[in-house]
């Protein structure tokens, strides 16, 4: 069967976003204090990931309105990689079609906003460079997305996530461990938030909130990353009727993010079914 241009590059950009986005939700989890070049890895595909989901449905939406037209190329490019106004612009999408999500989640908490934000930063601004920038002498702390990764997500996670007993075991580890090492051993890392980690018991308390939020940074991602999956997918139903010619089946490409919170919860890897 040969399927149209149109078709064609509906059905190549959903899976290369769908790749993109799983190999950024899987380094999420892996990134740490010890390992902070993963943060960059995740985030230059999650805000790539993030922007083209966004732009799809955009675009899905102009093809709806104006009866299988896509957007004039100024219409999309307009945004930039604003981030956060195009996940505005999605969501205005969603209040003014009504649509029905089957999986309701309040996305308007400030954990996820966050989330959306850092991305933007890291997709526009300086922030992926801010390392280059300091030797360059333009340092500019508001554009360190790690920084502002851990200061704006992850300990928020940890305070509303992890319980004051899960809290003391990381504390009571620490001190073991400290205990063990610190005589035989040297450590020496710059965590997230620029803080010299020269101890045992600051790696081993280091290591077990990084342990404790991981899950729950990546659940956080991927709420958001399933809401924007079931707008597309309910905008390609709405096409669909227009013109079948031109629209993939978005669900059986991004159907991977289209599960609830416990299966999330139940995997780390993302770029394999």
């Amino acid at each position: 069967m040969d399927h149209n241009k149109i078709f064609i590059a509906f059905l190549e950009e959903a899976q290369f976003t769908k790749e993109i986005l799983a190999i950024g939700v899987t380094q999420l989890y892996k990134a740490n204090y010890a390992s902070k070049g993963i943060y960059y890895q995740s985030f230059a595909c999650l805000s790539t990931g993030i922007e083209r989901l966004e732009k799809l449905c955009l675009i899905l939406d102009y093809y709806i309105q104006h009866s299988g037209t896509l957007p004039p190329e100024k219409d999309i490019r307009s945004y930039g990689h604003k981030i956060p106004d195009l996940y505005k612009a999605c969501r205005n999408i969603a209040h003014s079609r009504k649509i029905g999500f089957r999986f309701q989640y309040k996305m308007d908490e400030n954990i996820h906003q966050s989330i959306i934000d850092l991305l933007g930063s890291f997709a526009e601004t300086s922030g992926r460079y801010s390392n280059v920038n300091t030797l360059l002498g333009q340092e500019d702390k508001s554009n360190d997305c790690i920084e502002q990764w851990f200061y704006q997500v992850d300990m928020p996670l940890y305070n509303k996530h992890i319980s004051p007993k899960r809290k003391a075991g990381i504390e009571q580890r620490a001190t073991v461990i400290e205990n063990i090492l610190n005589q035989f051993s040297v450590t020496r890392f710059i965590a997230e938030d620029k803080i010299e980690v020269n101890s045992a018991v600051d790696a081993s308390r280091r290591t077990g909130i990084w342990e404790a939020v991981a899950p729950y940074r990546q659940l956080y991602m991927l709420q958001i990353i399933r809401y924007l999956t079931e707008l597309l997918m309910e905008l390609g139903y709405k096409a669909l009727a227009i013109c079948p010619d031109d629209i993939p089946h978005f669900g059986e490409i991004f159907g991977l993010f289209y599960n609830d919170n416990a299966y999330f919860r139940s995997r780390k890897t993302w770029e394999k079914l």
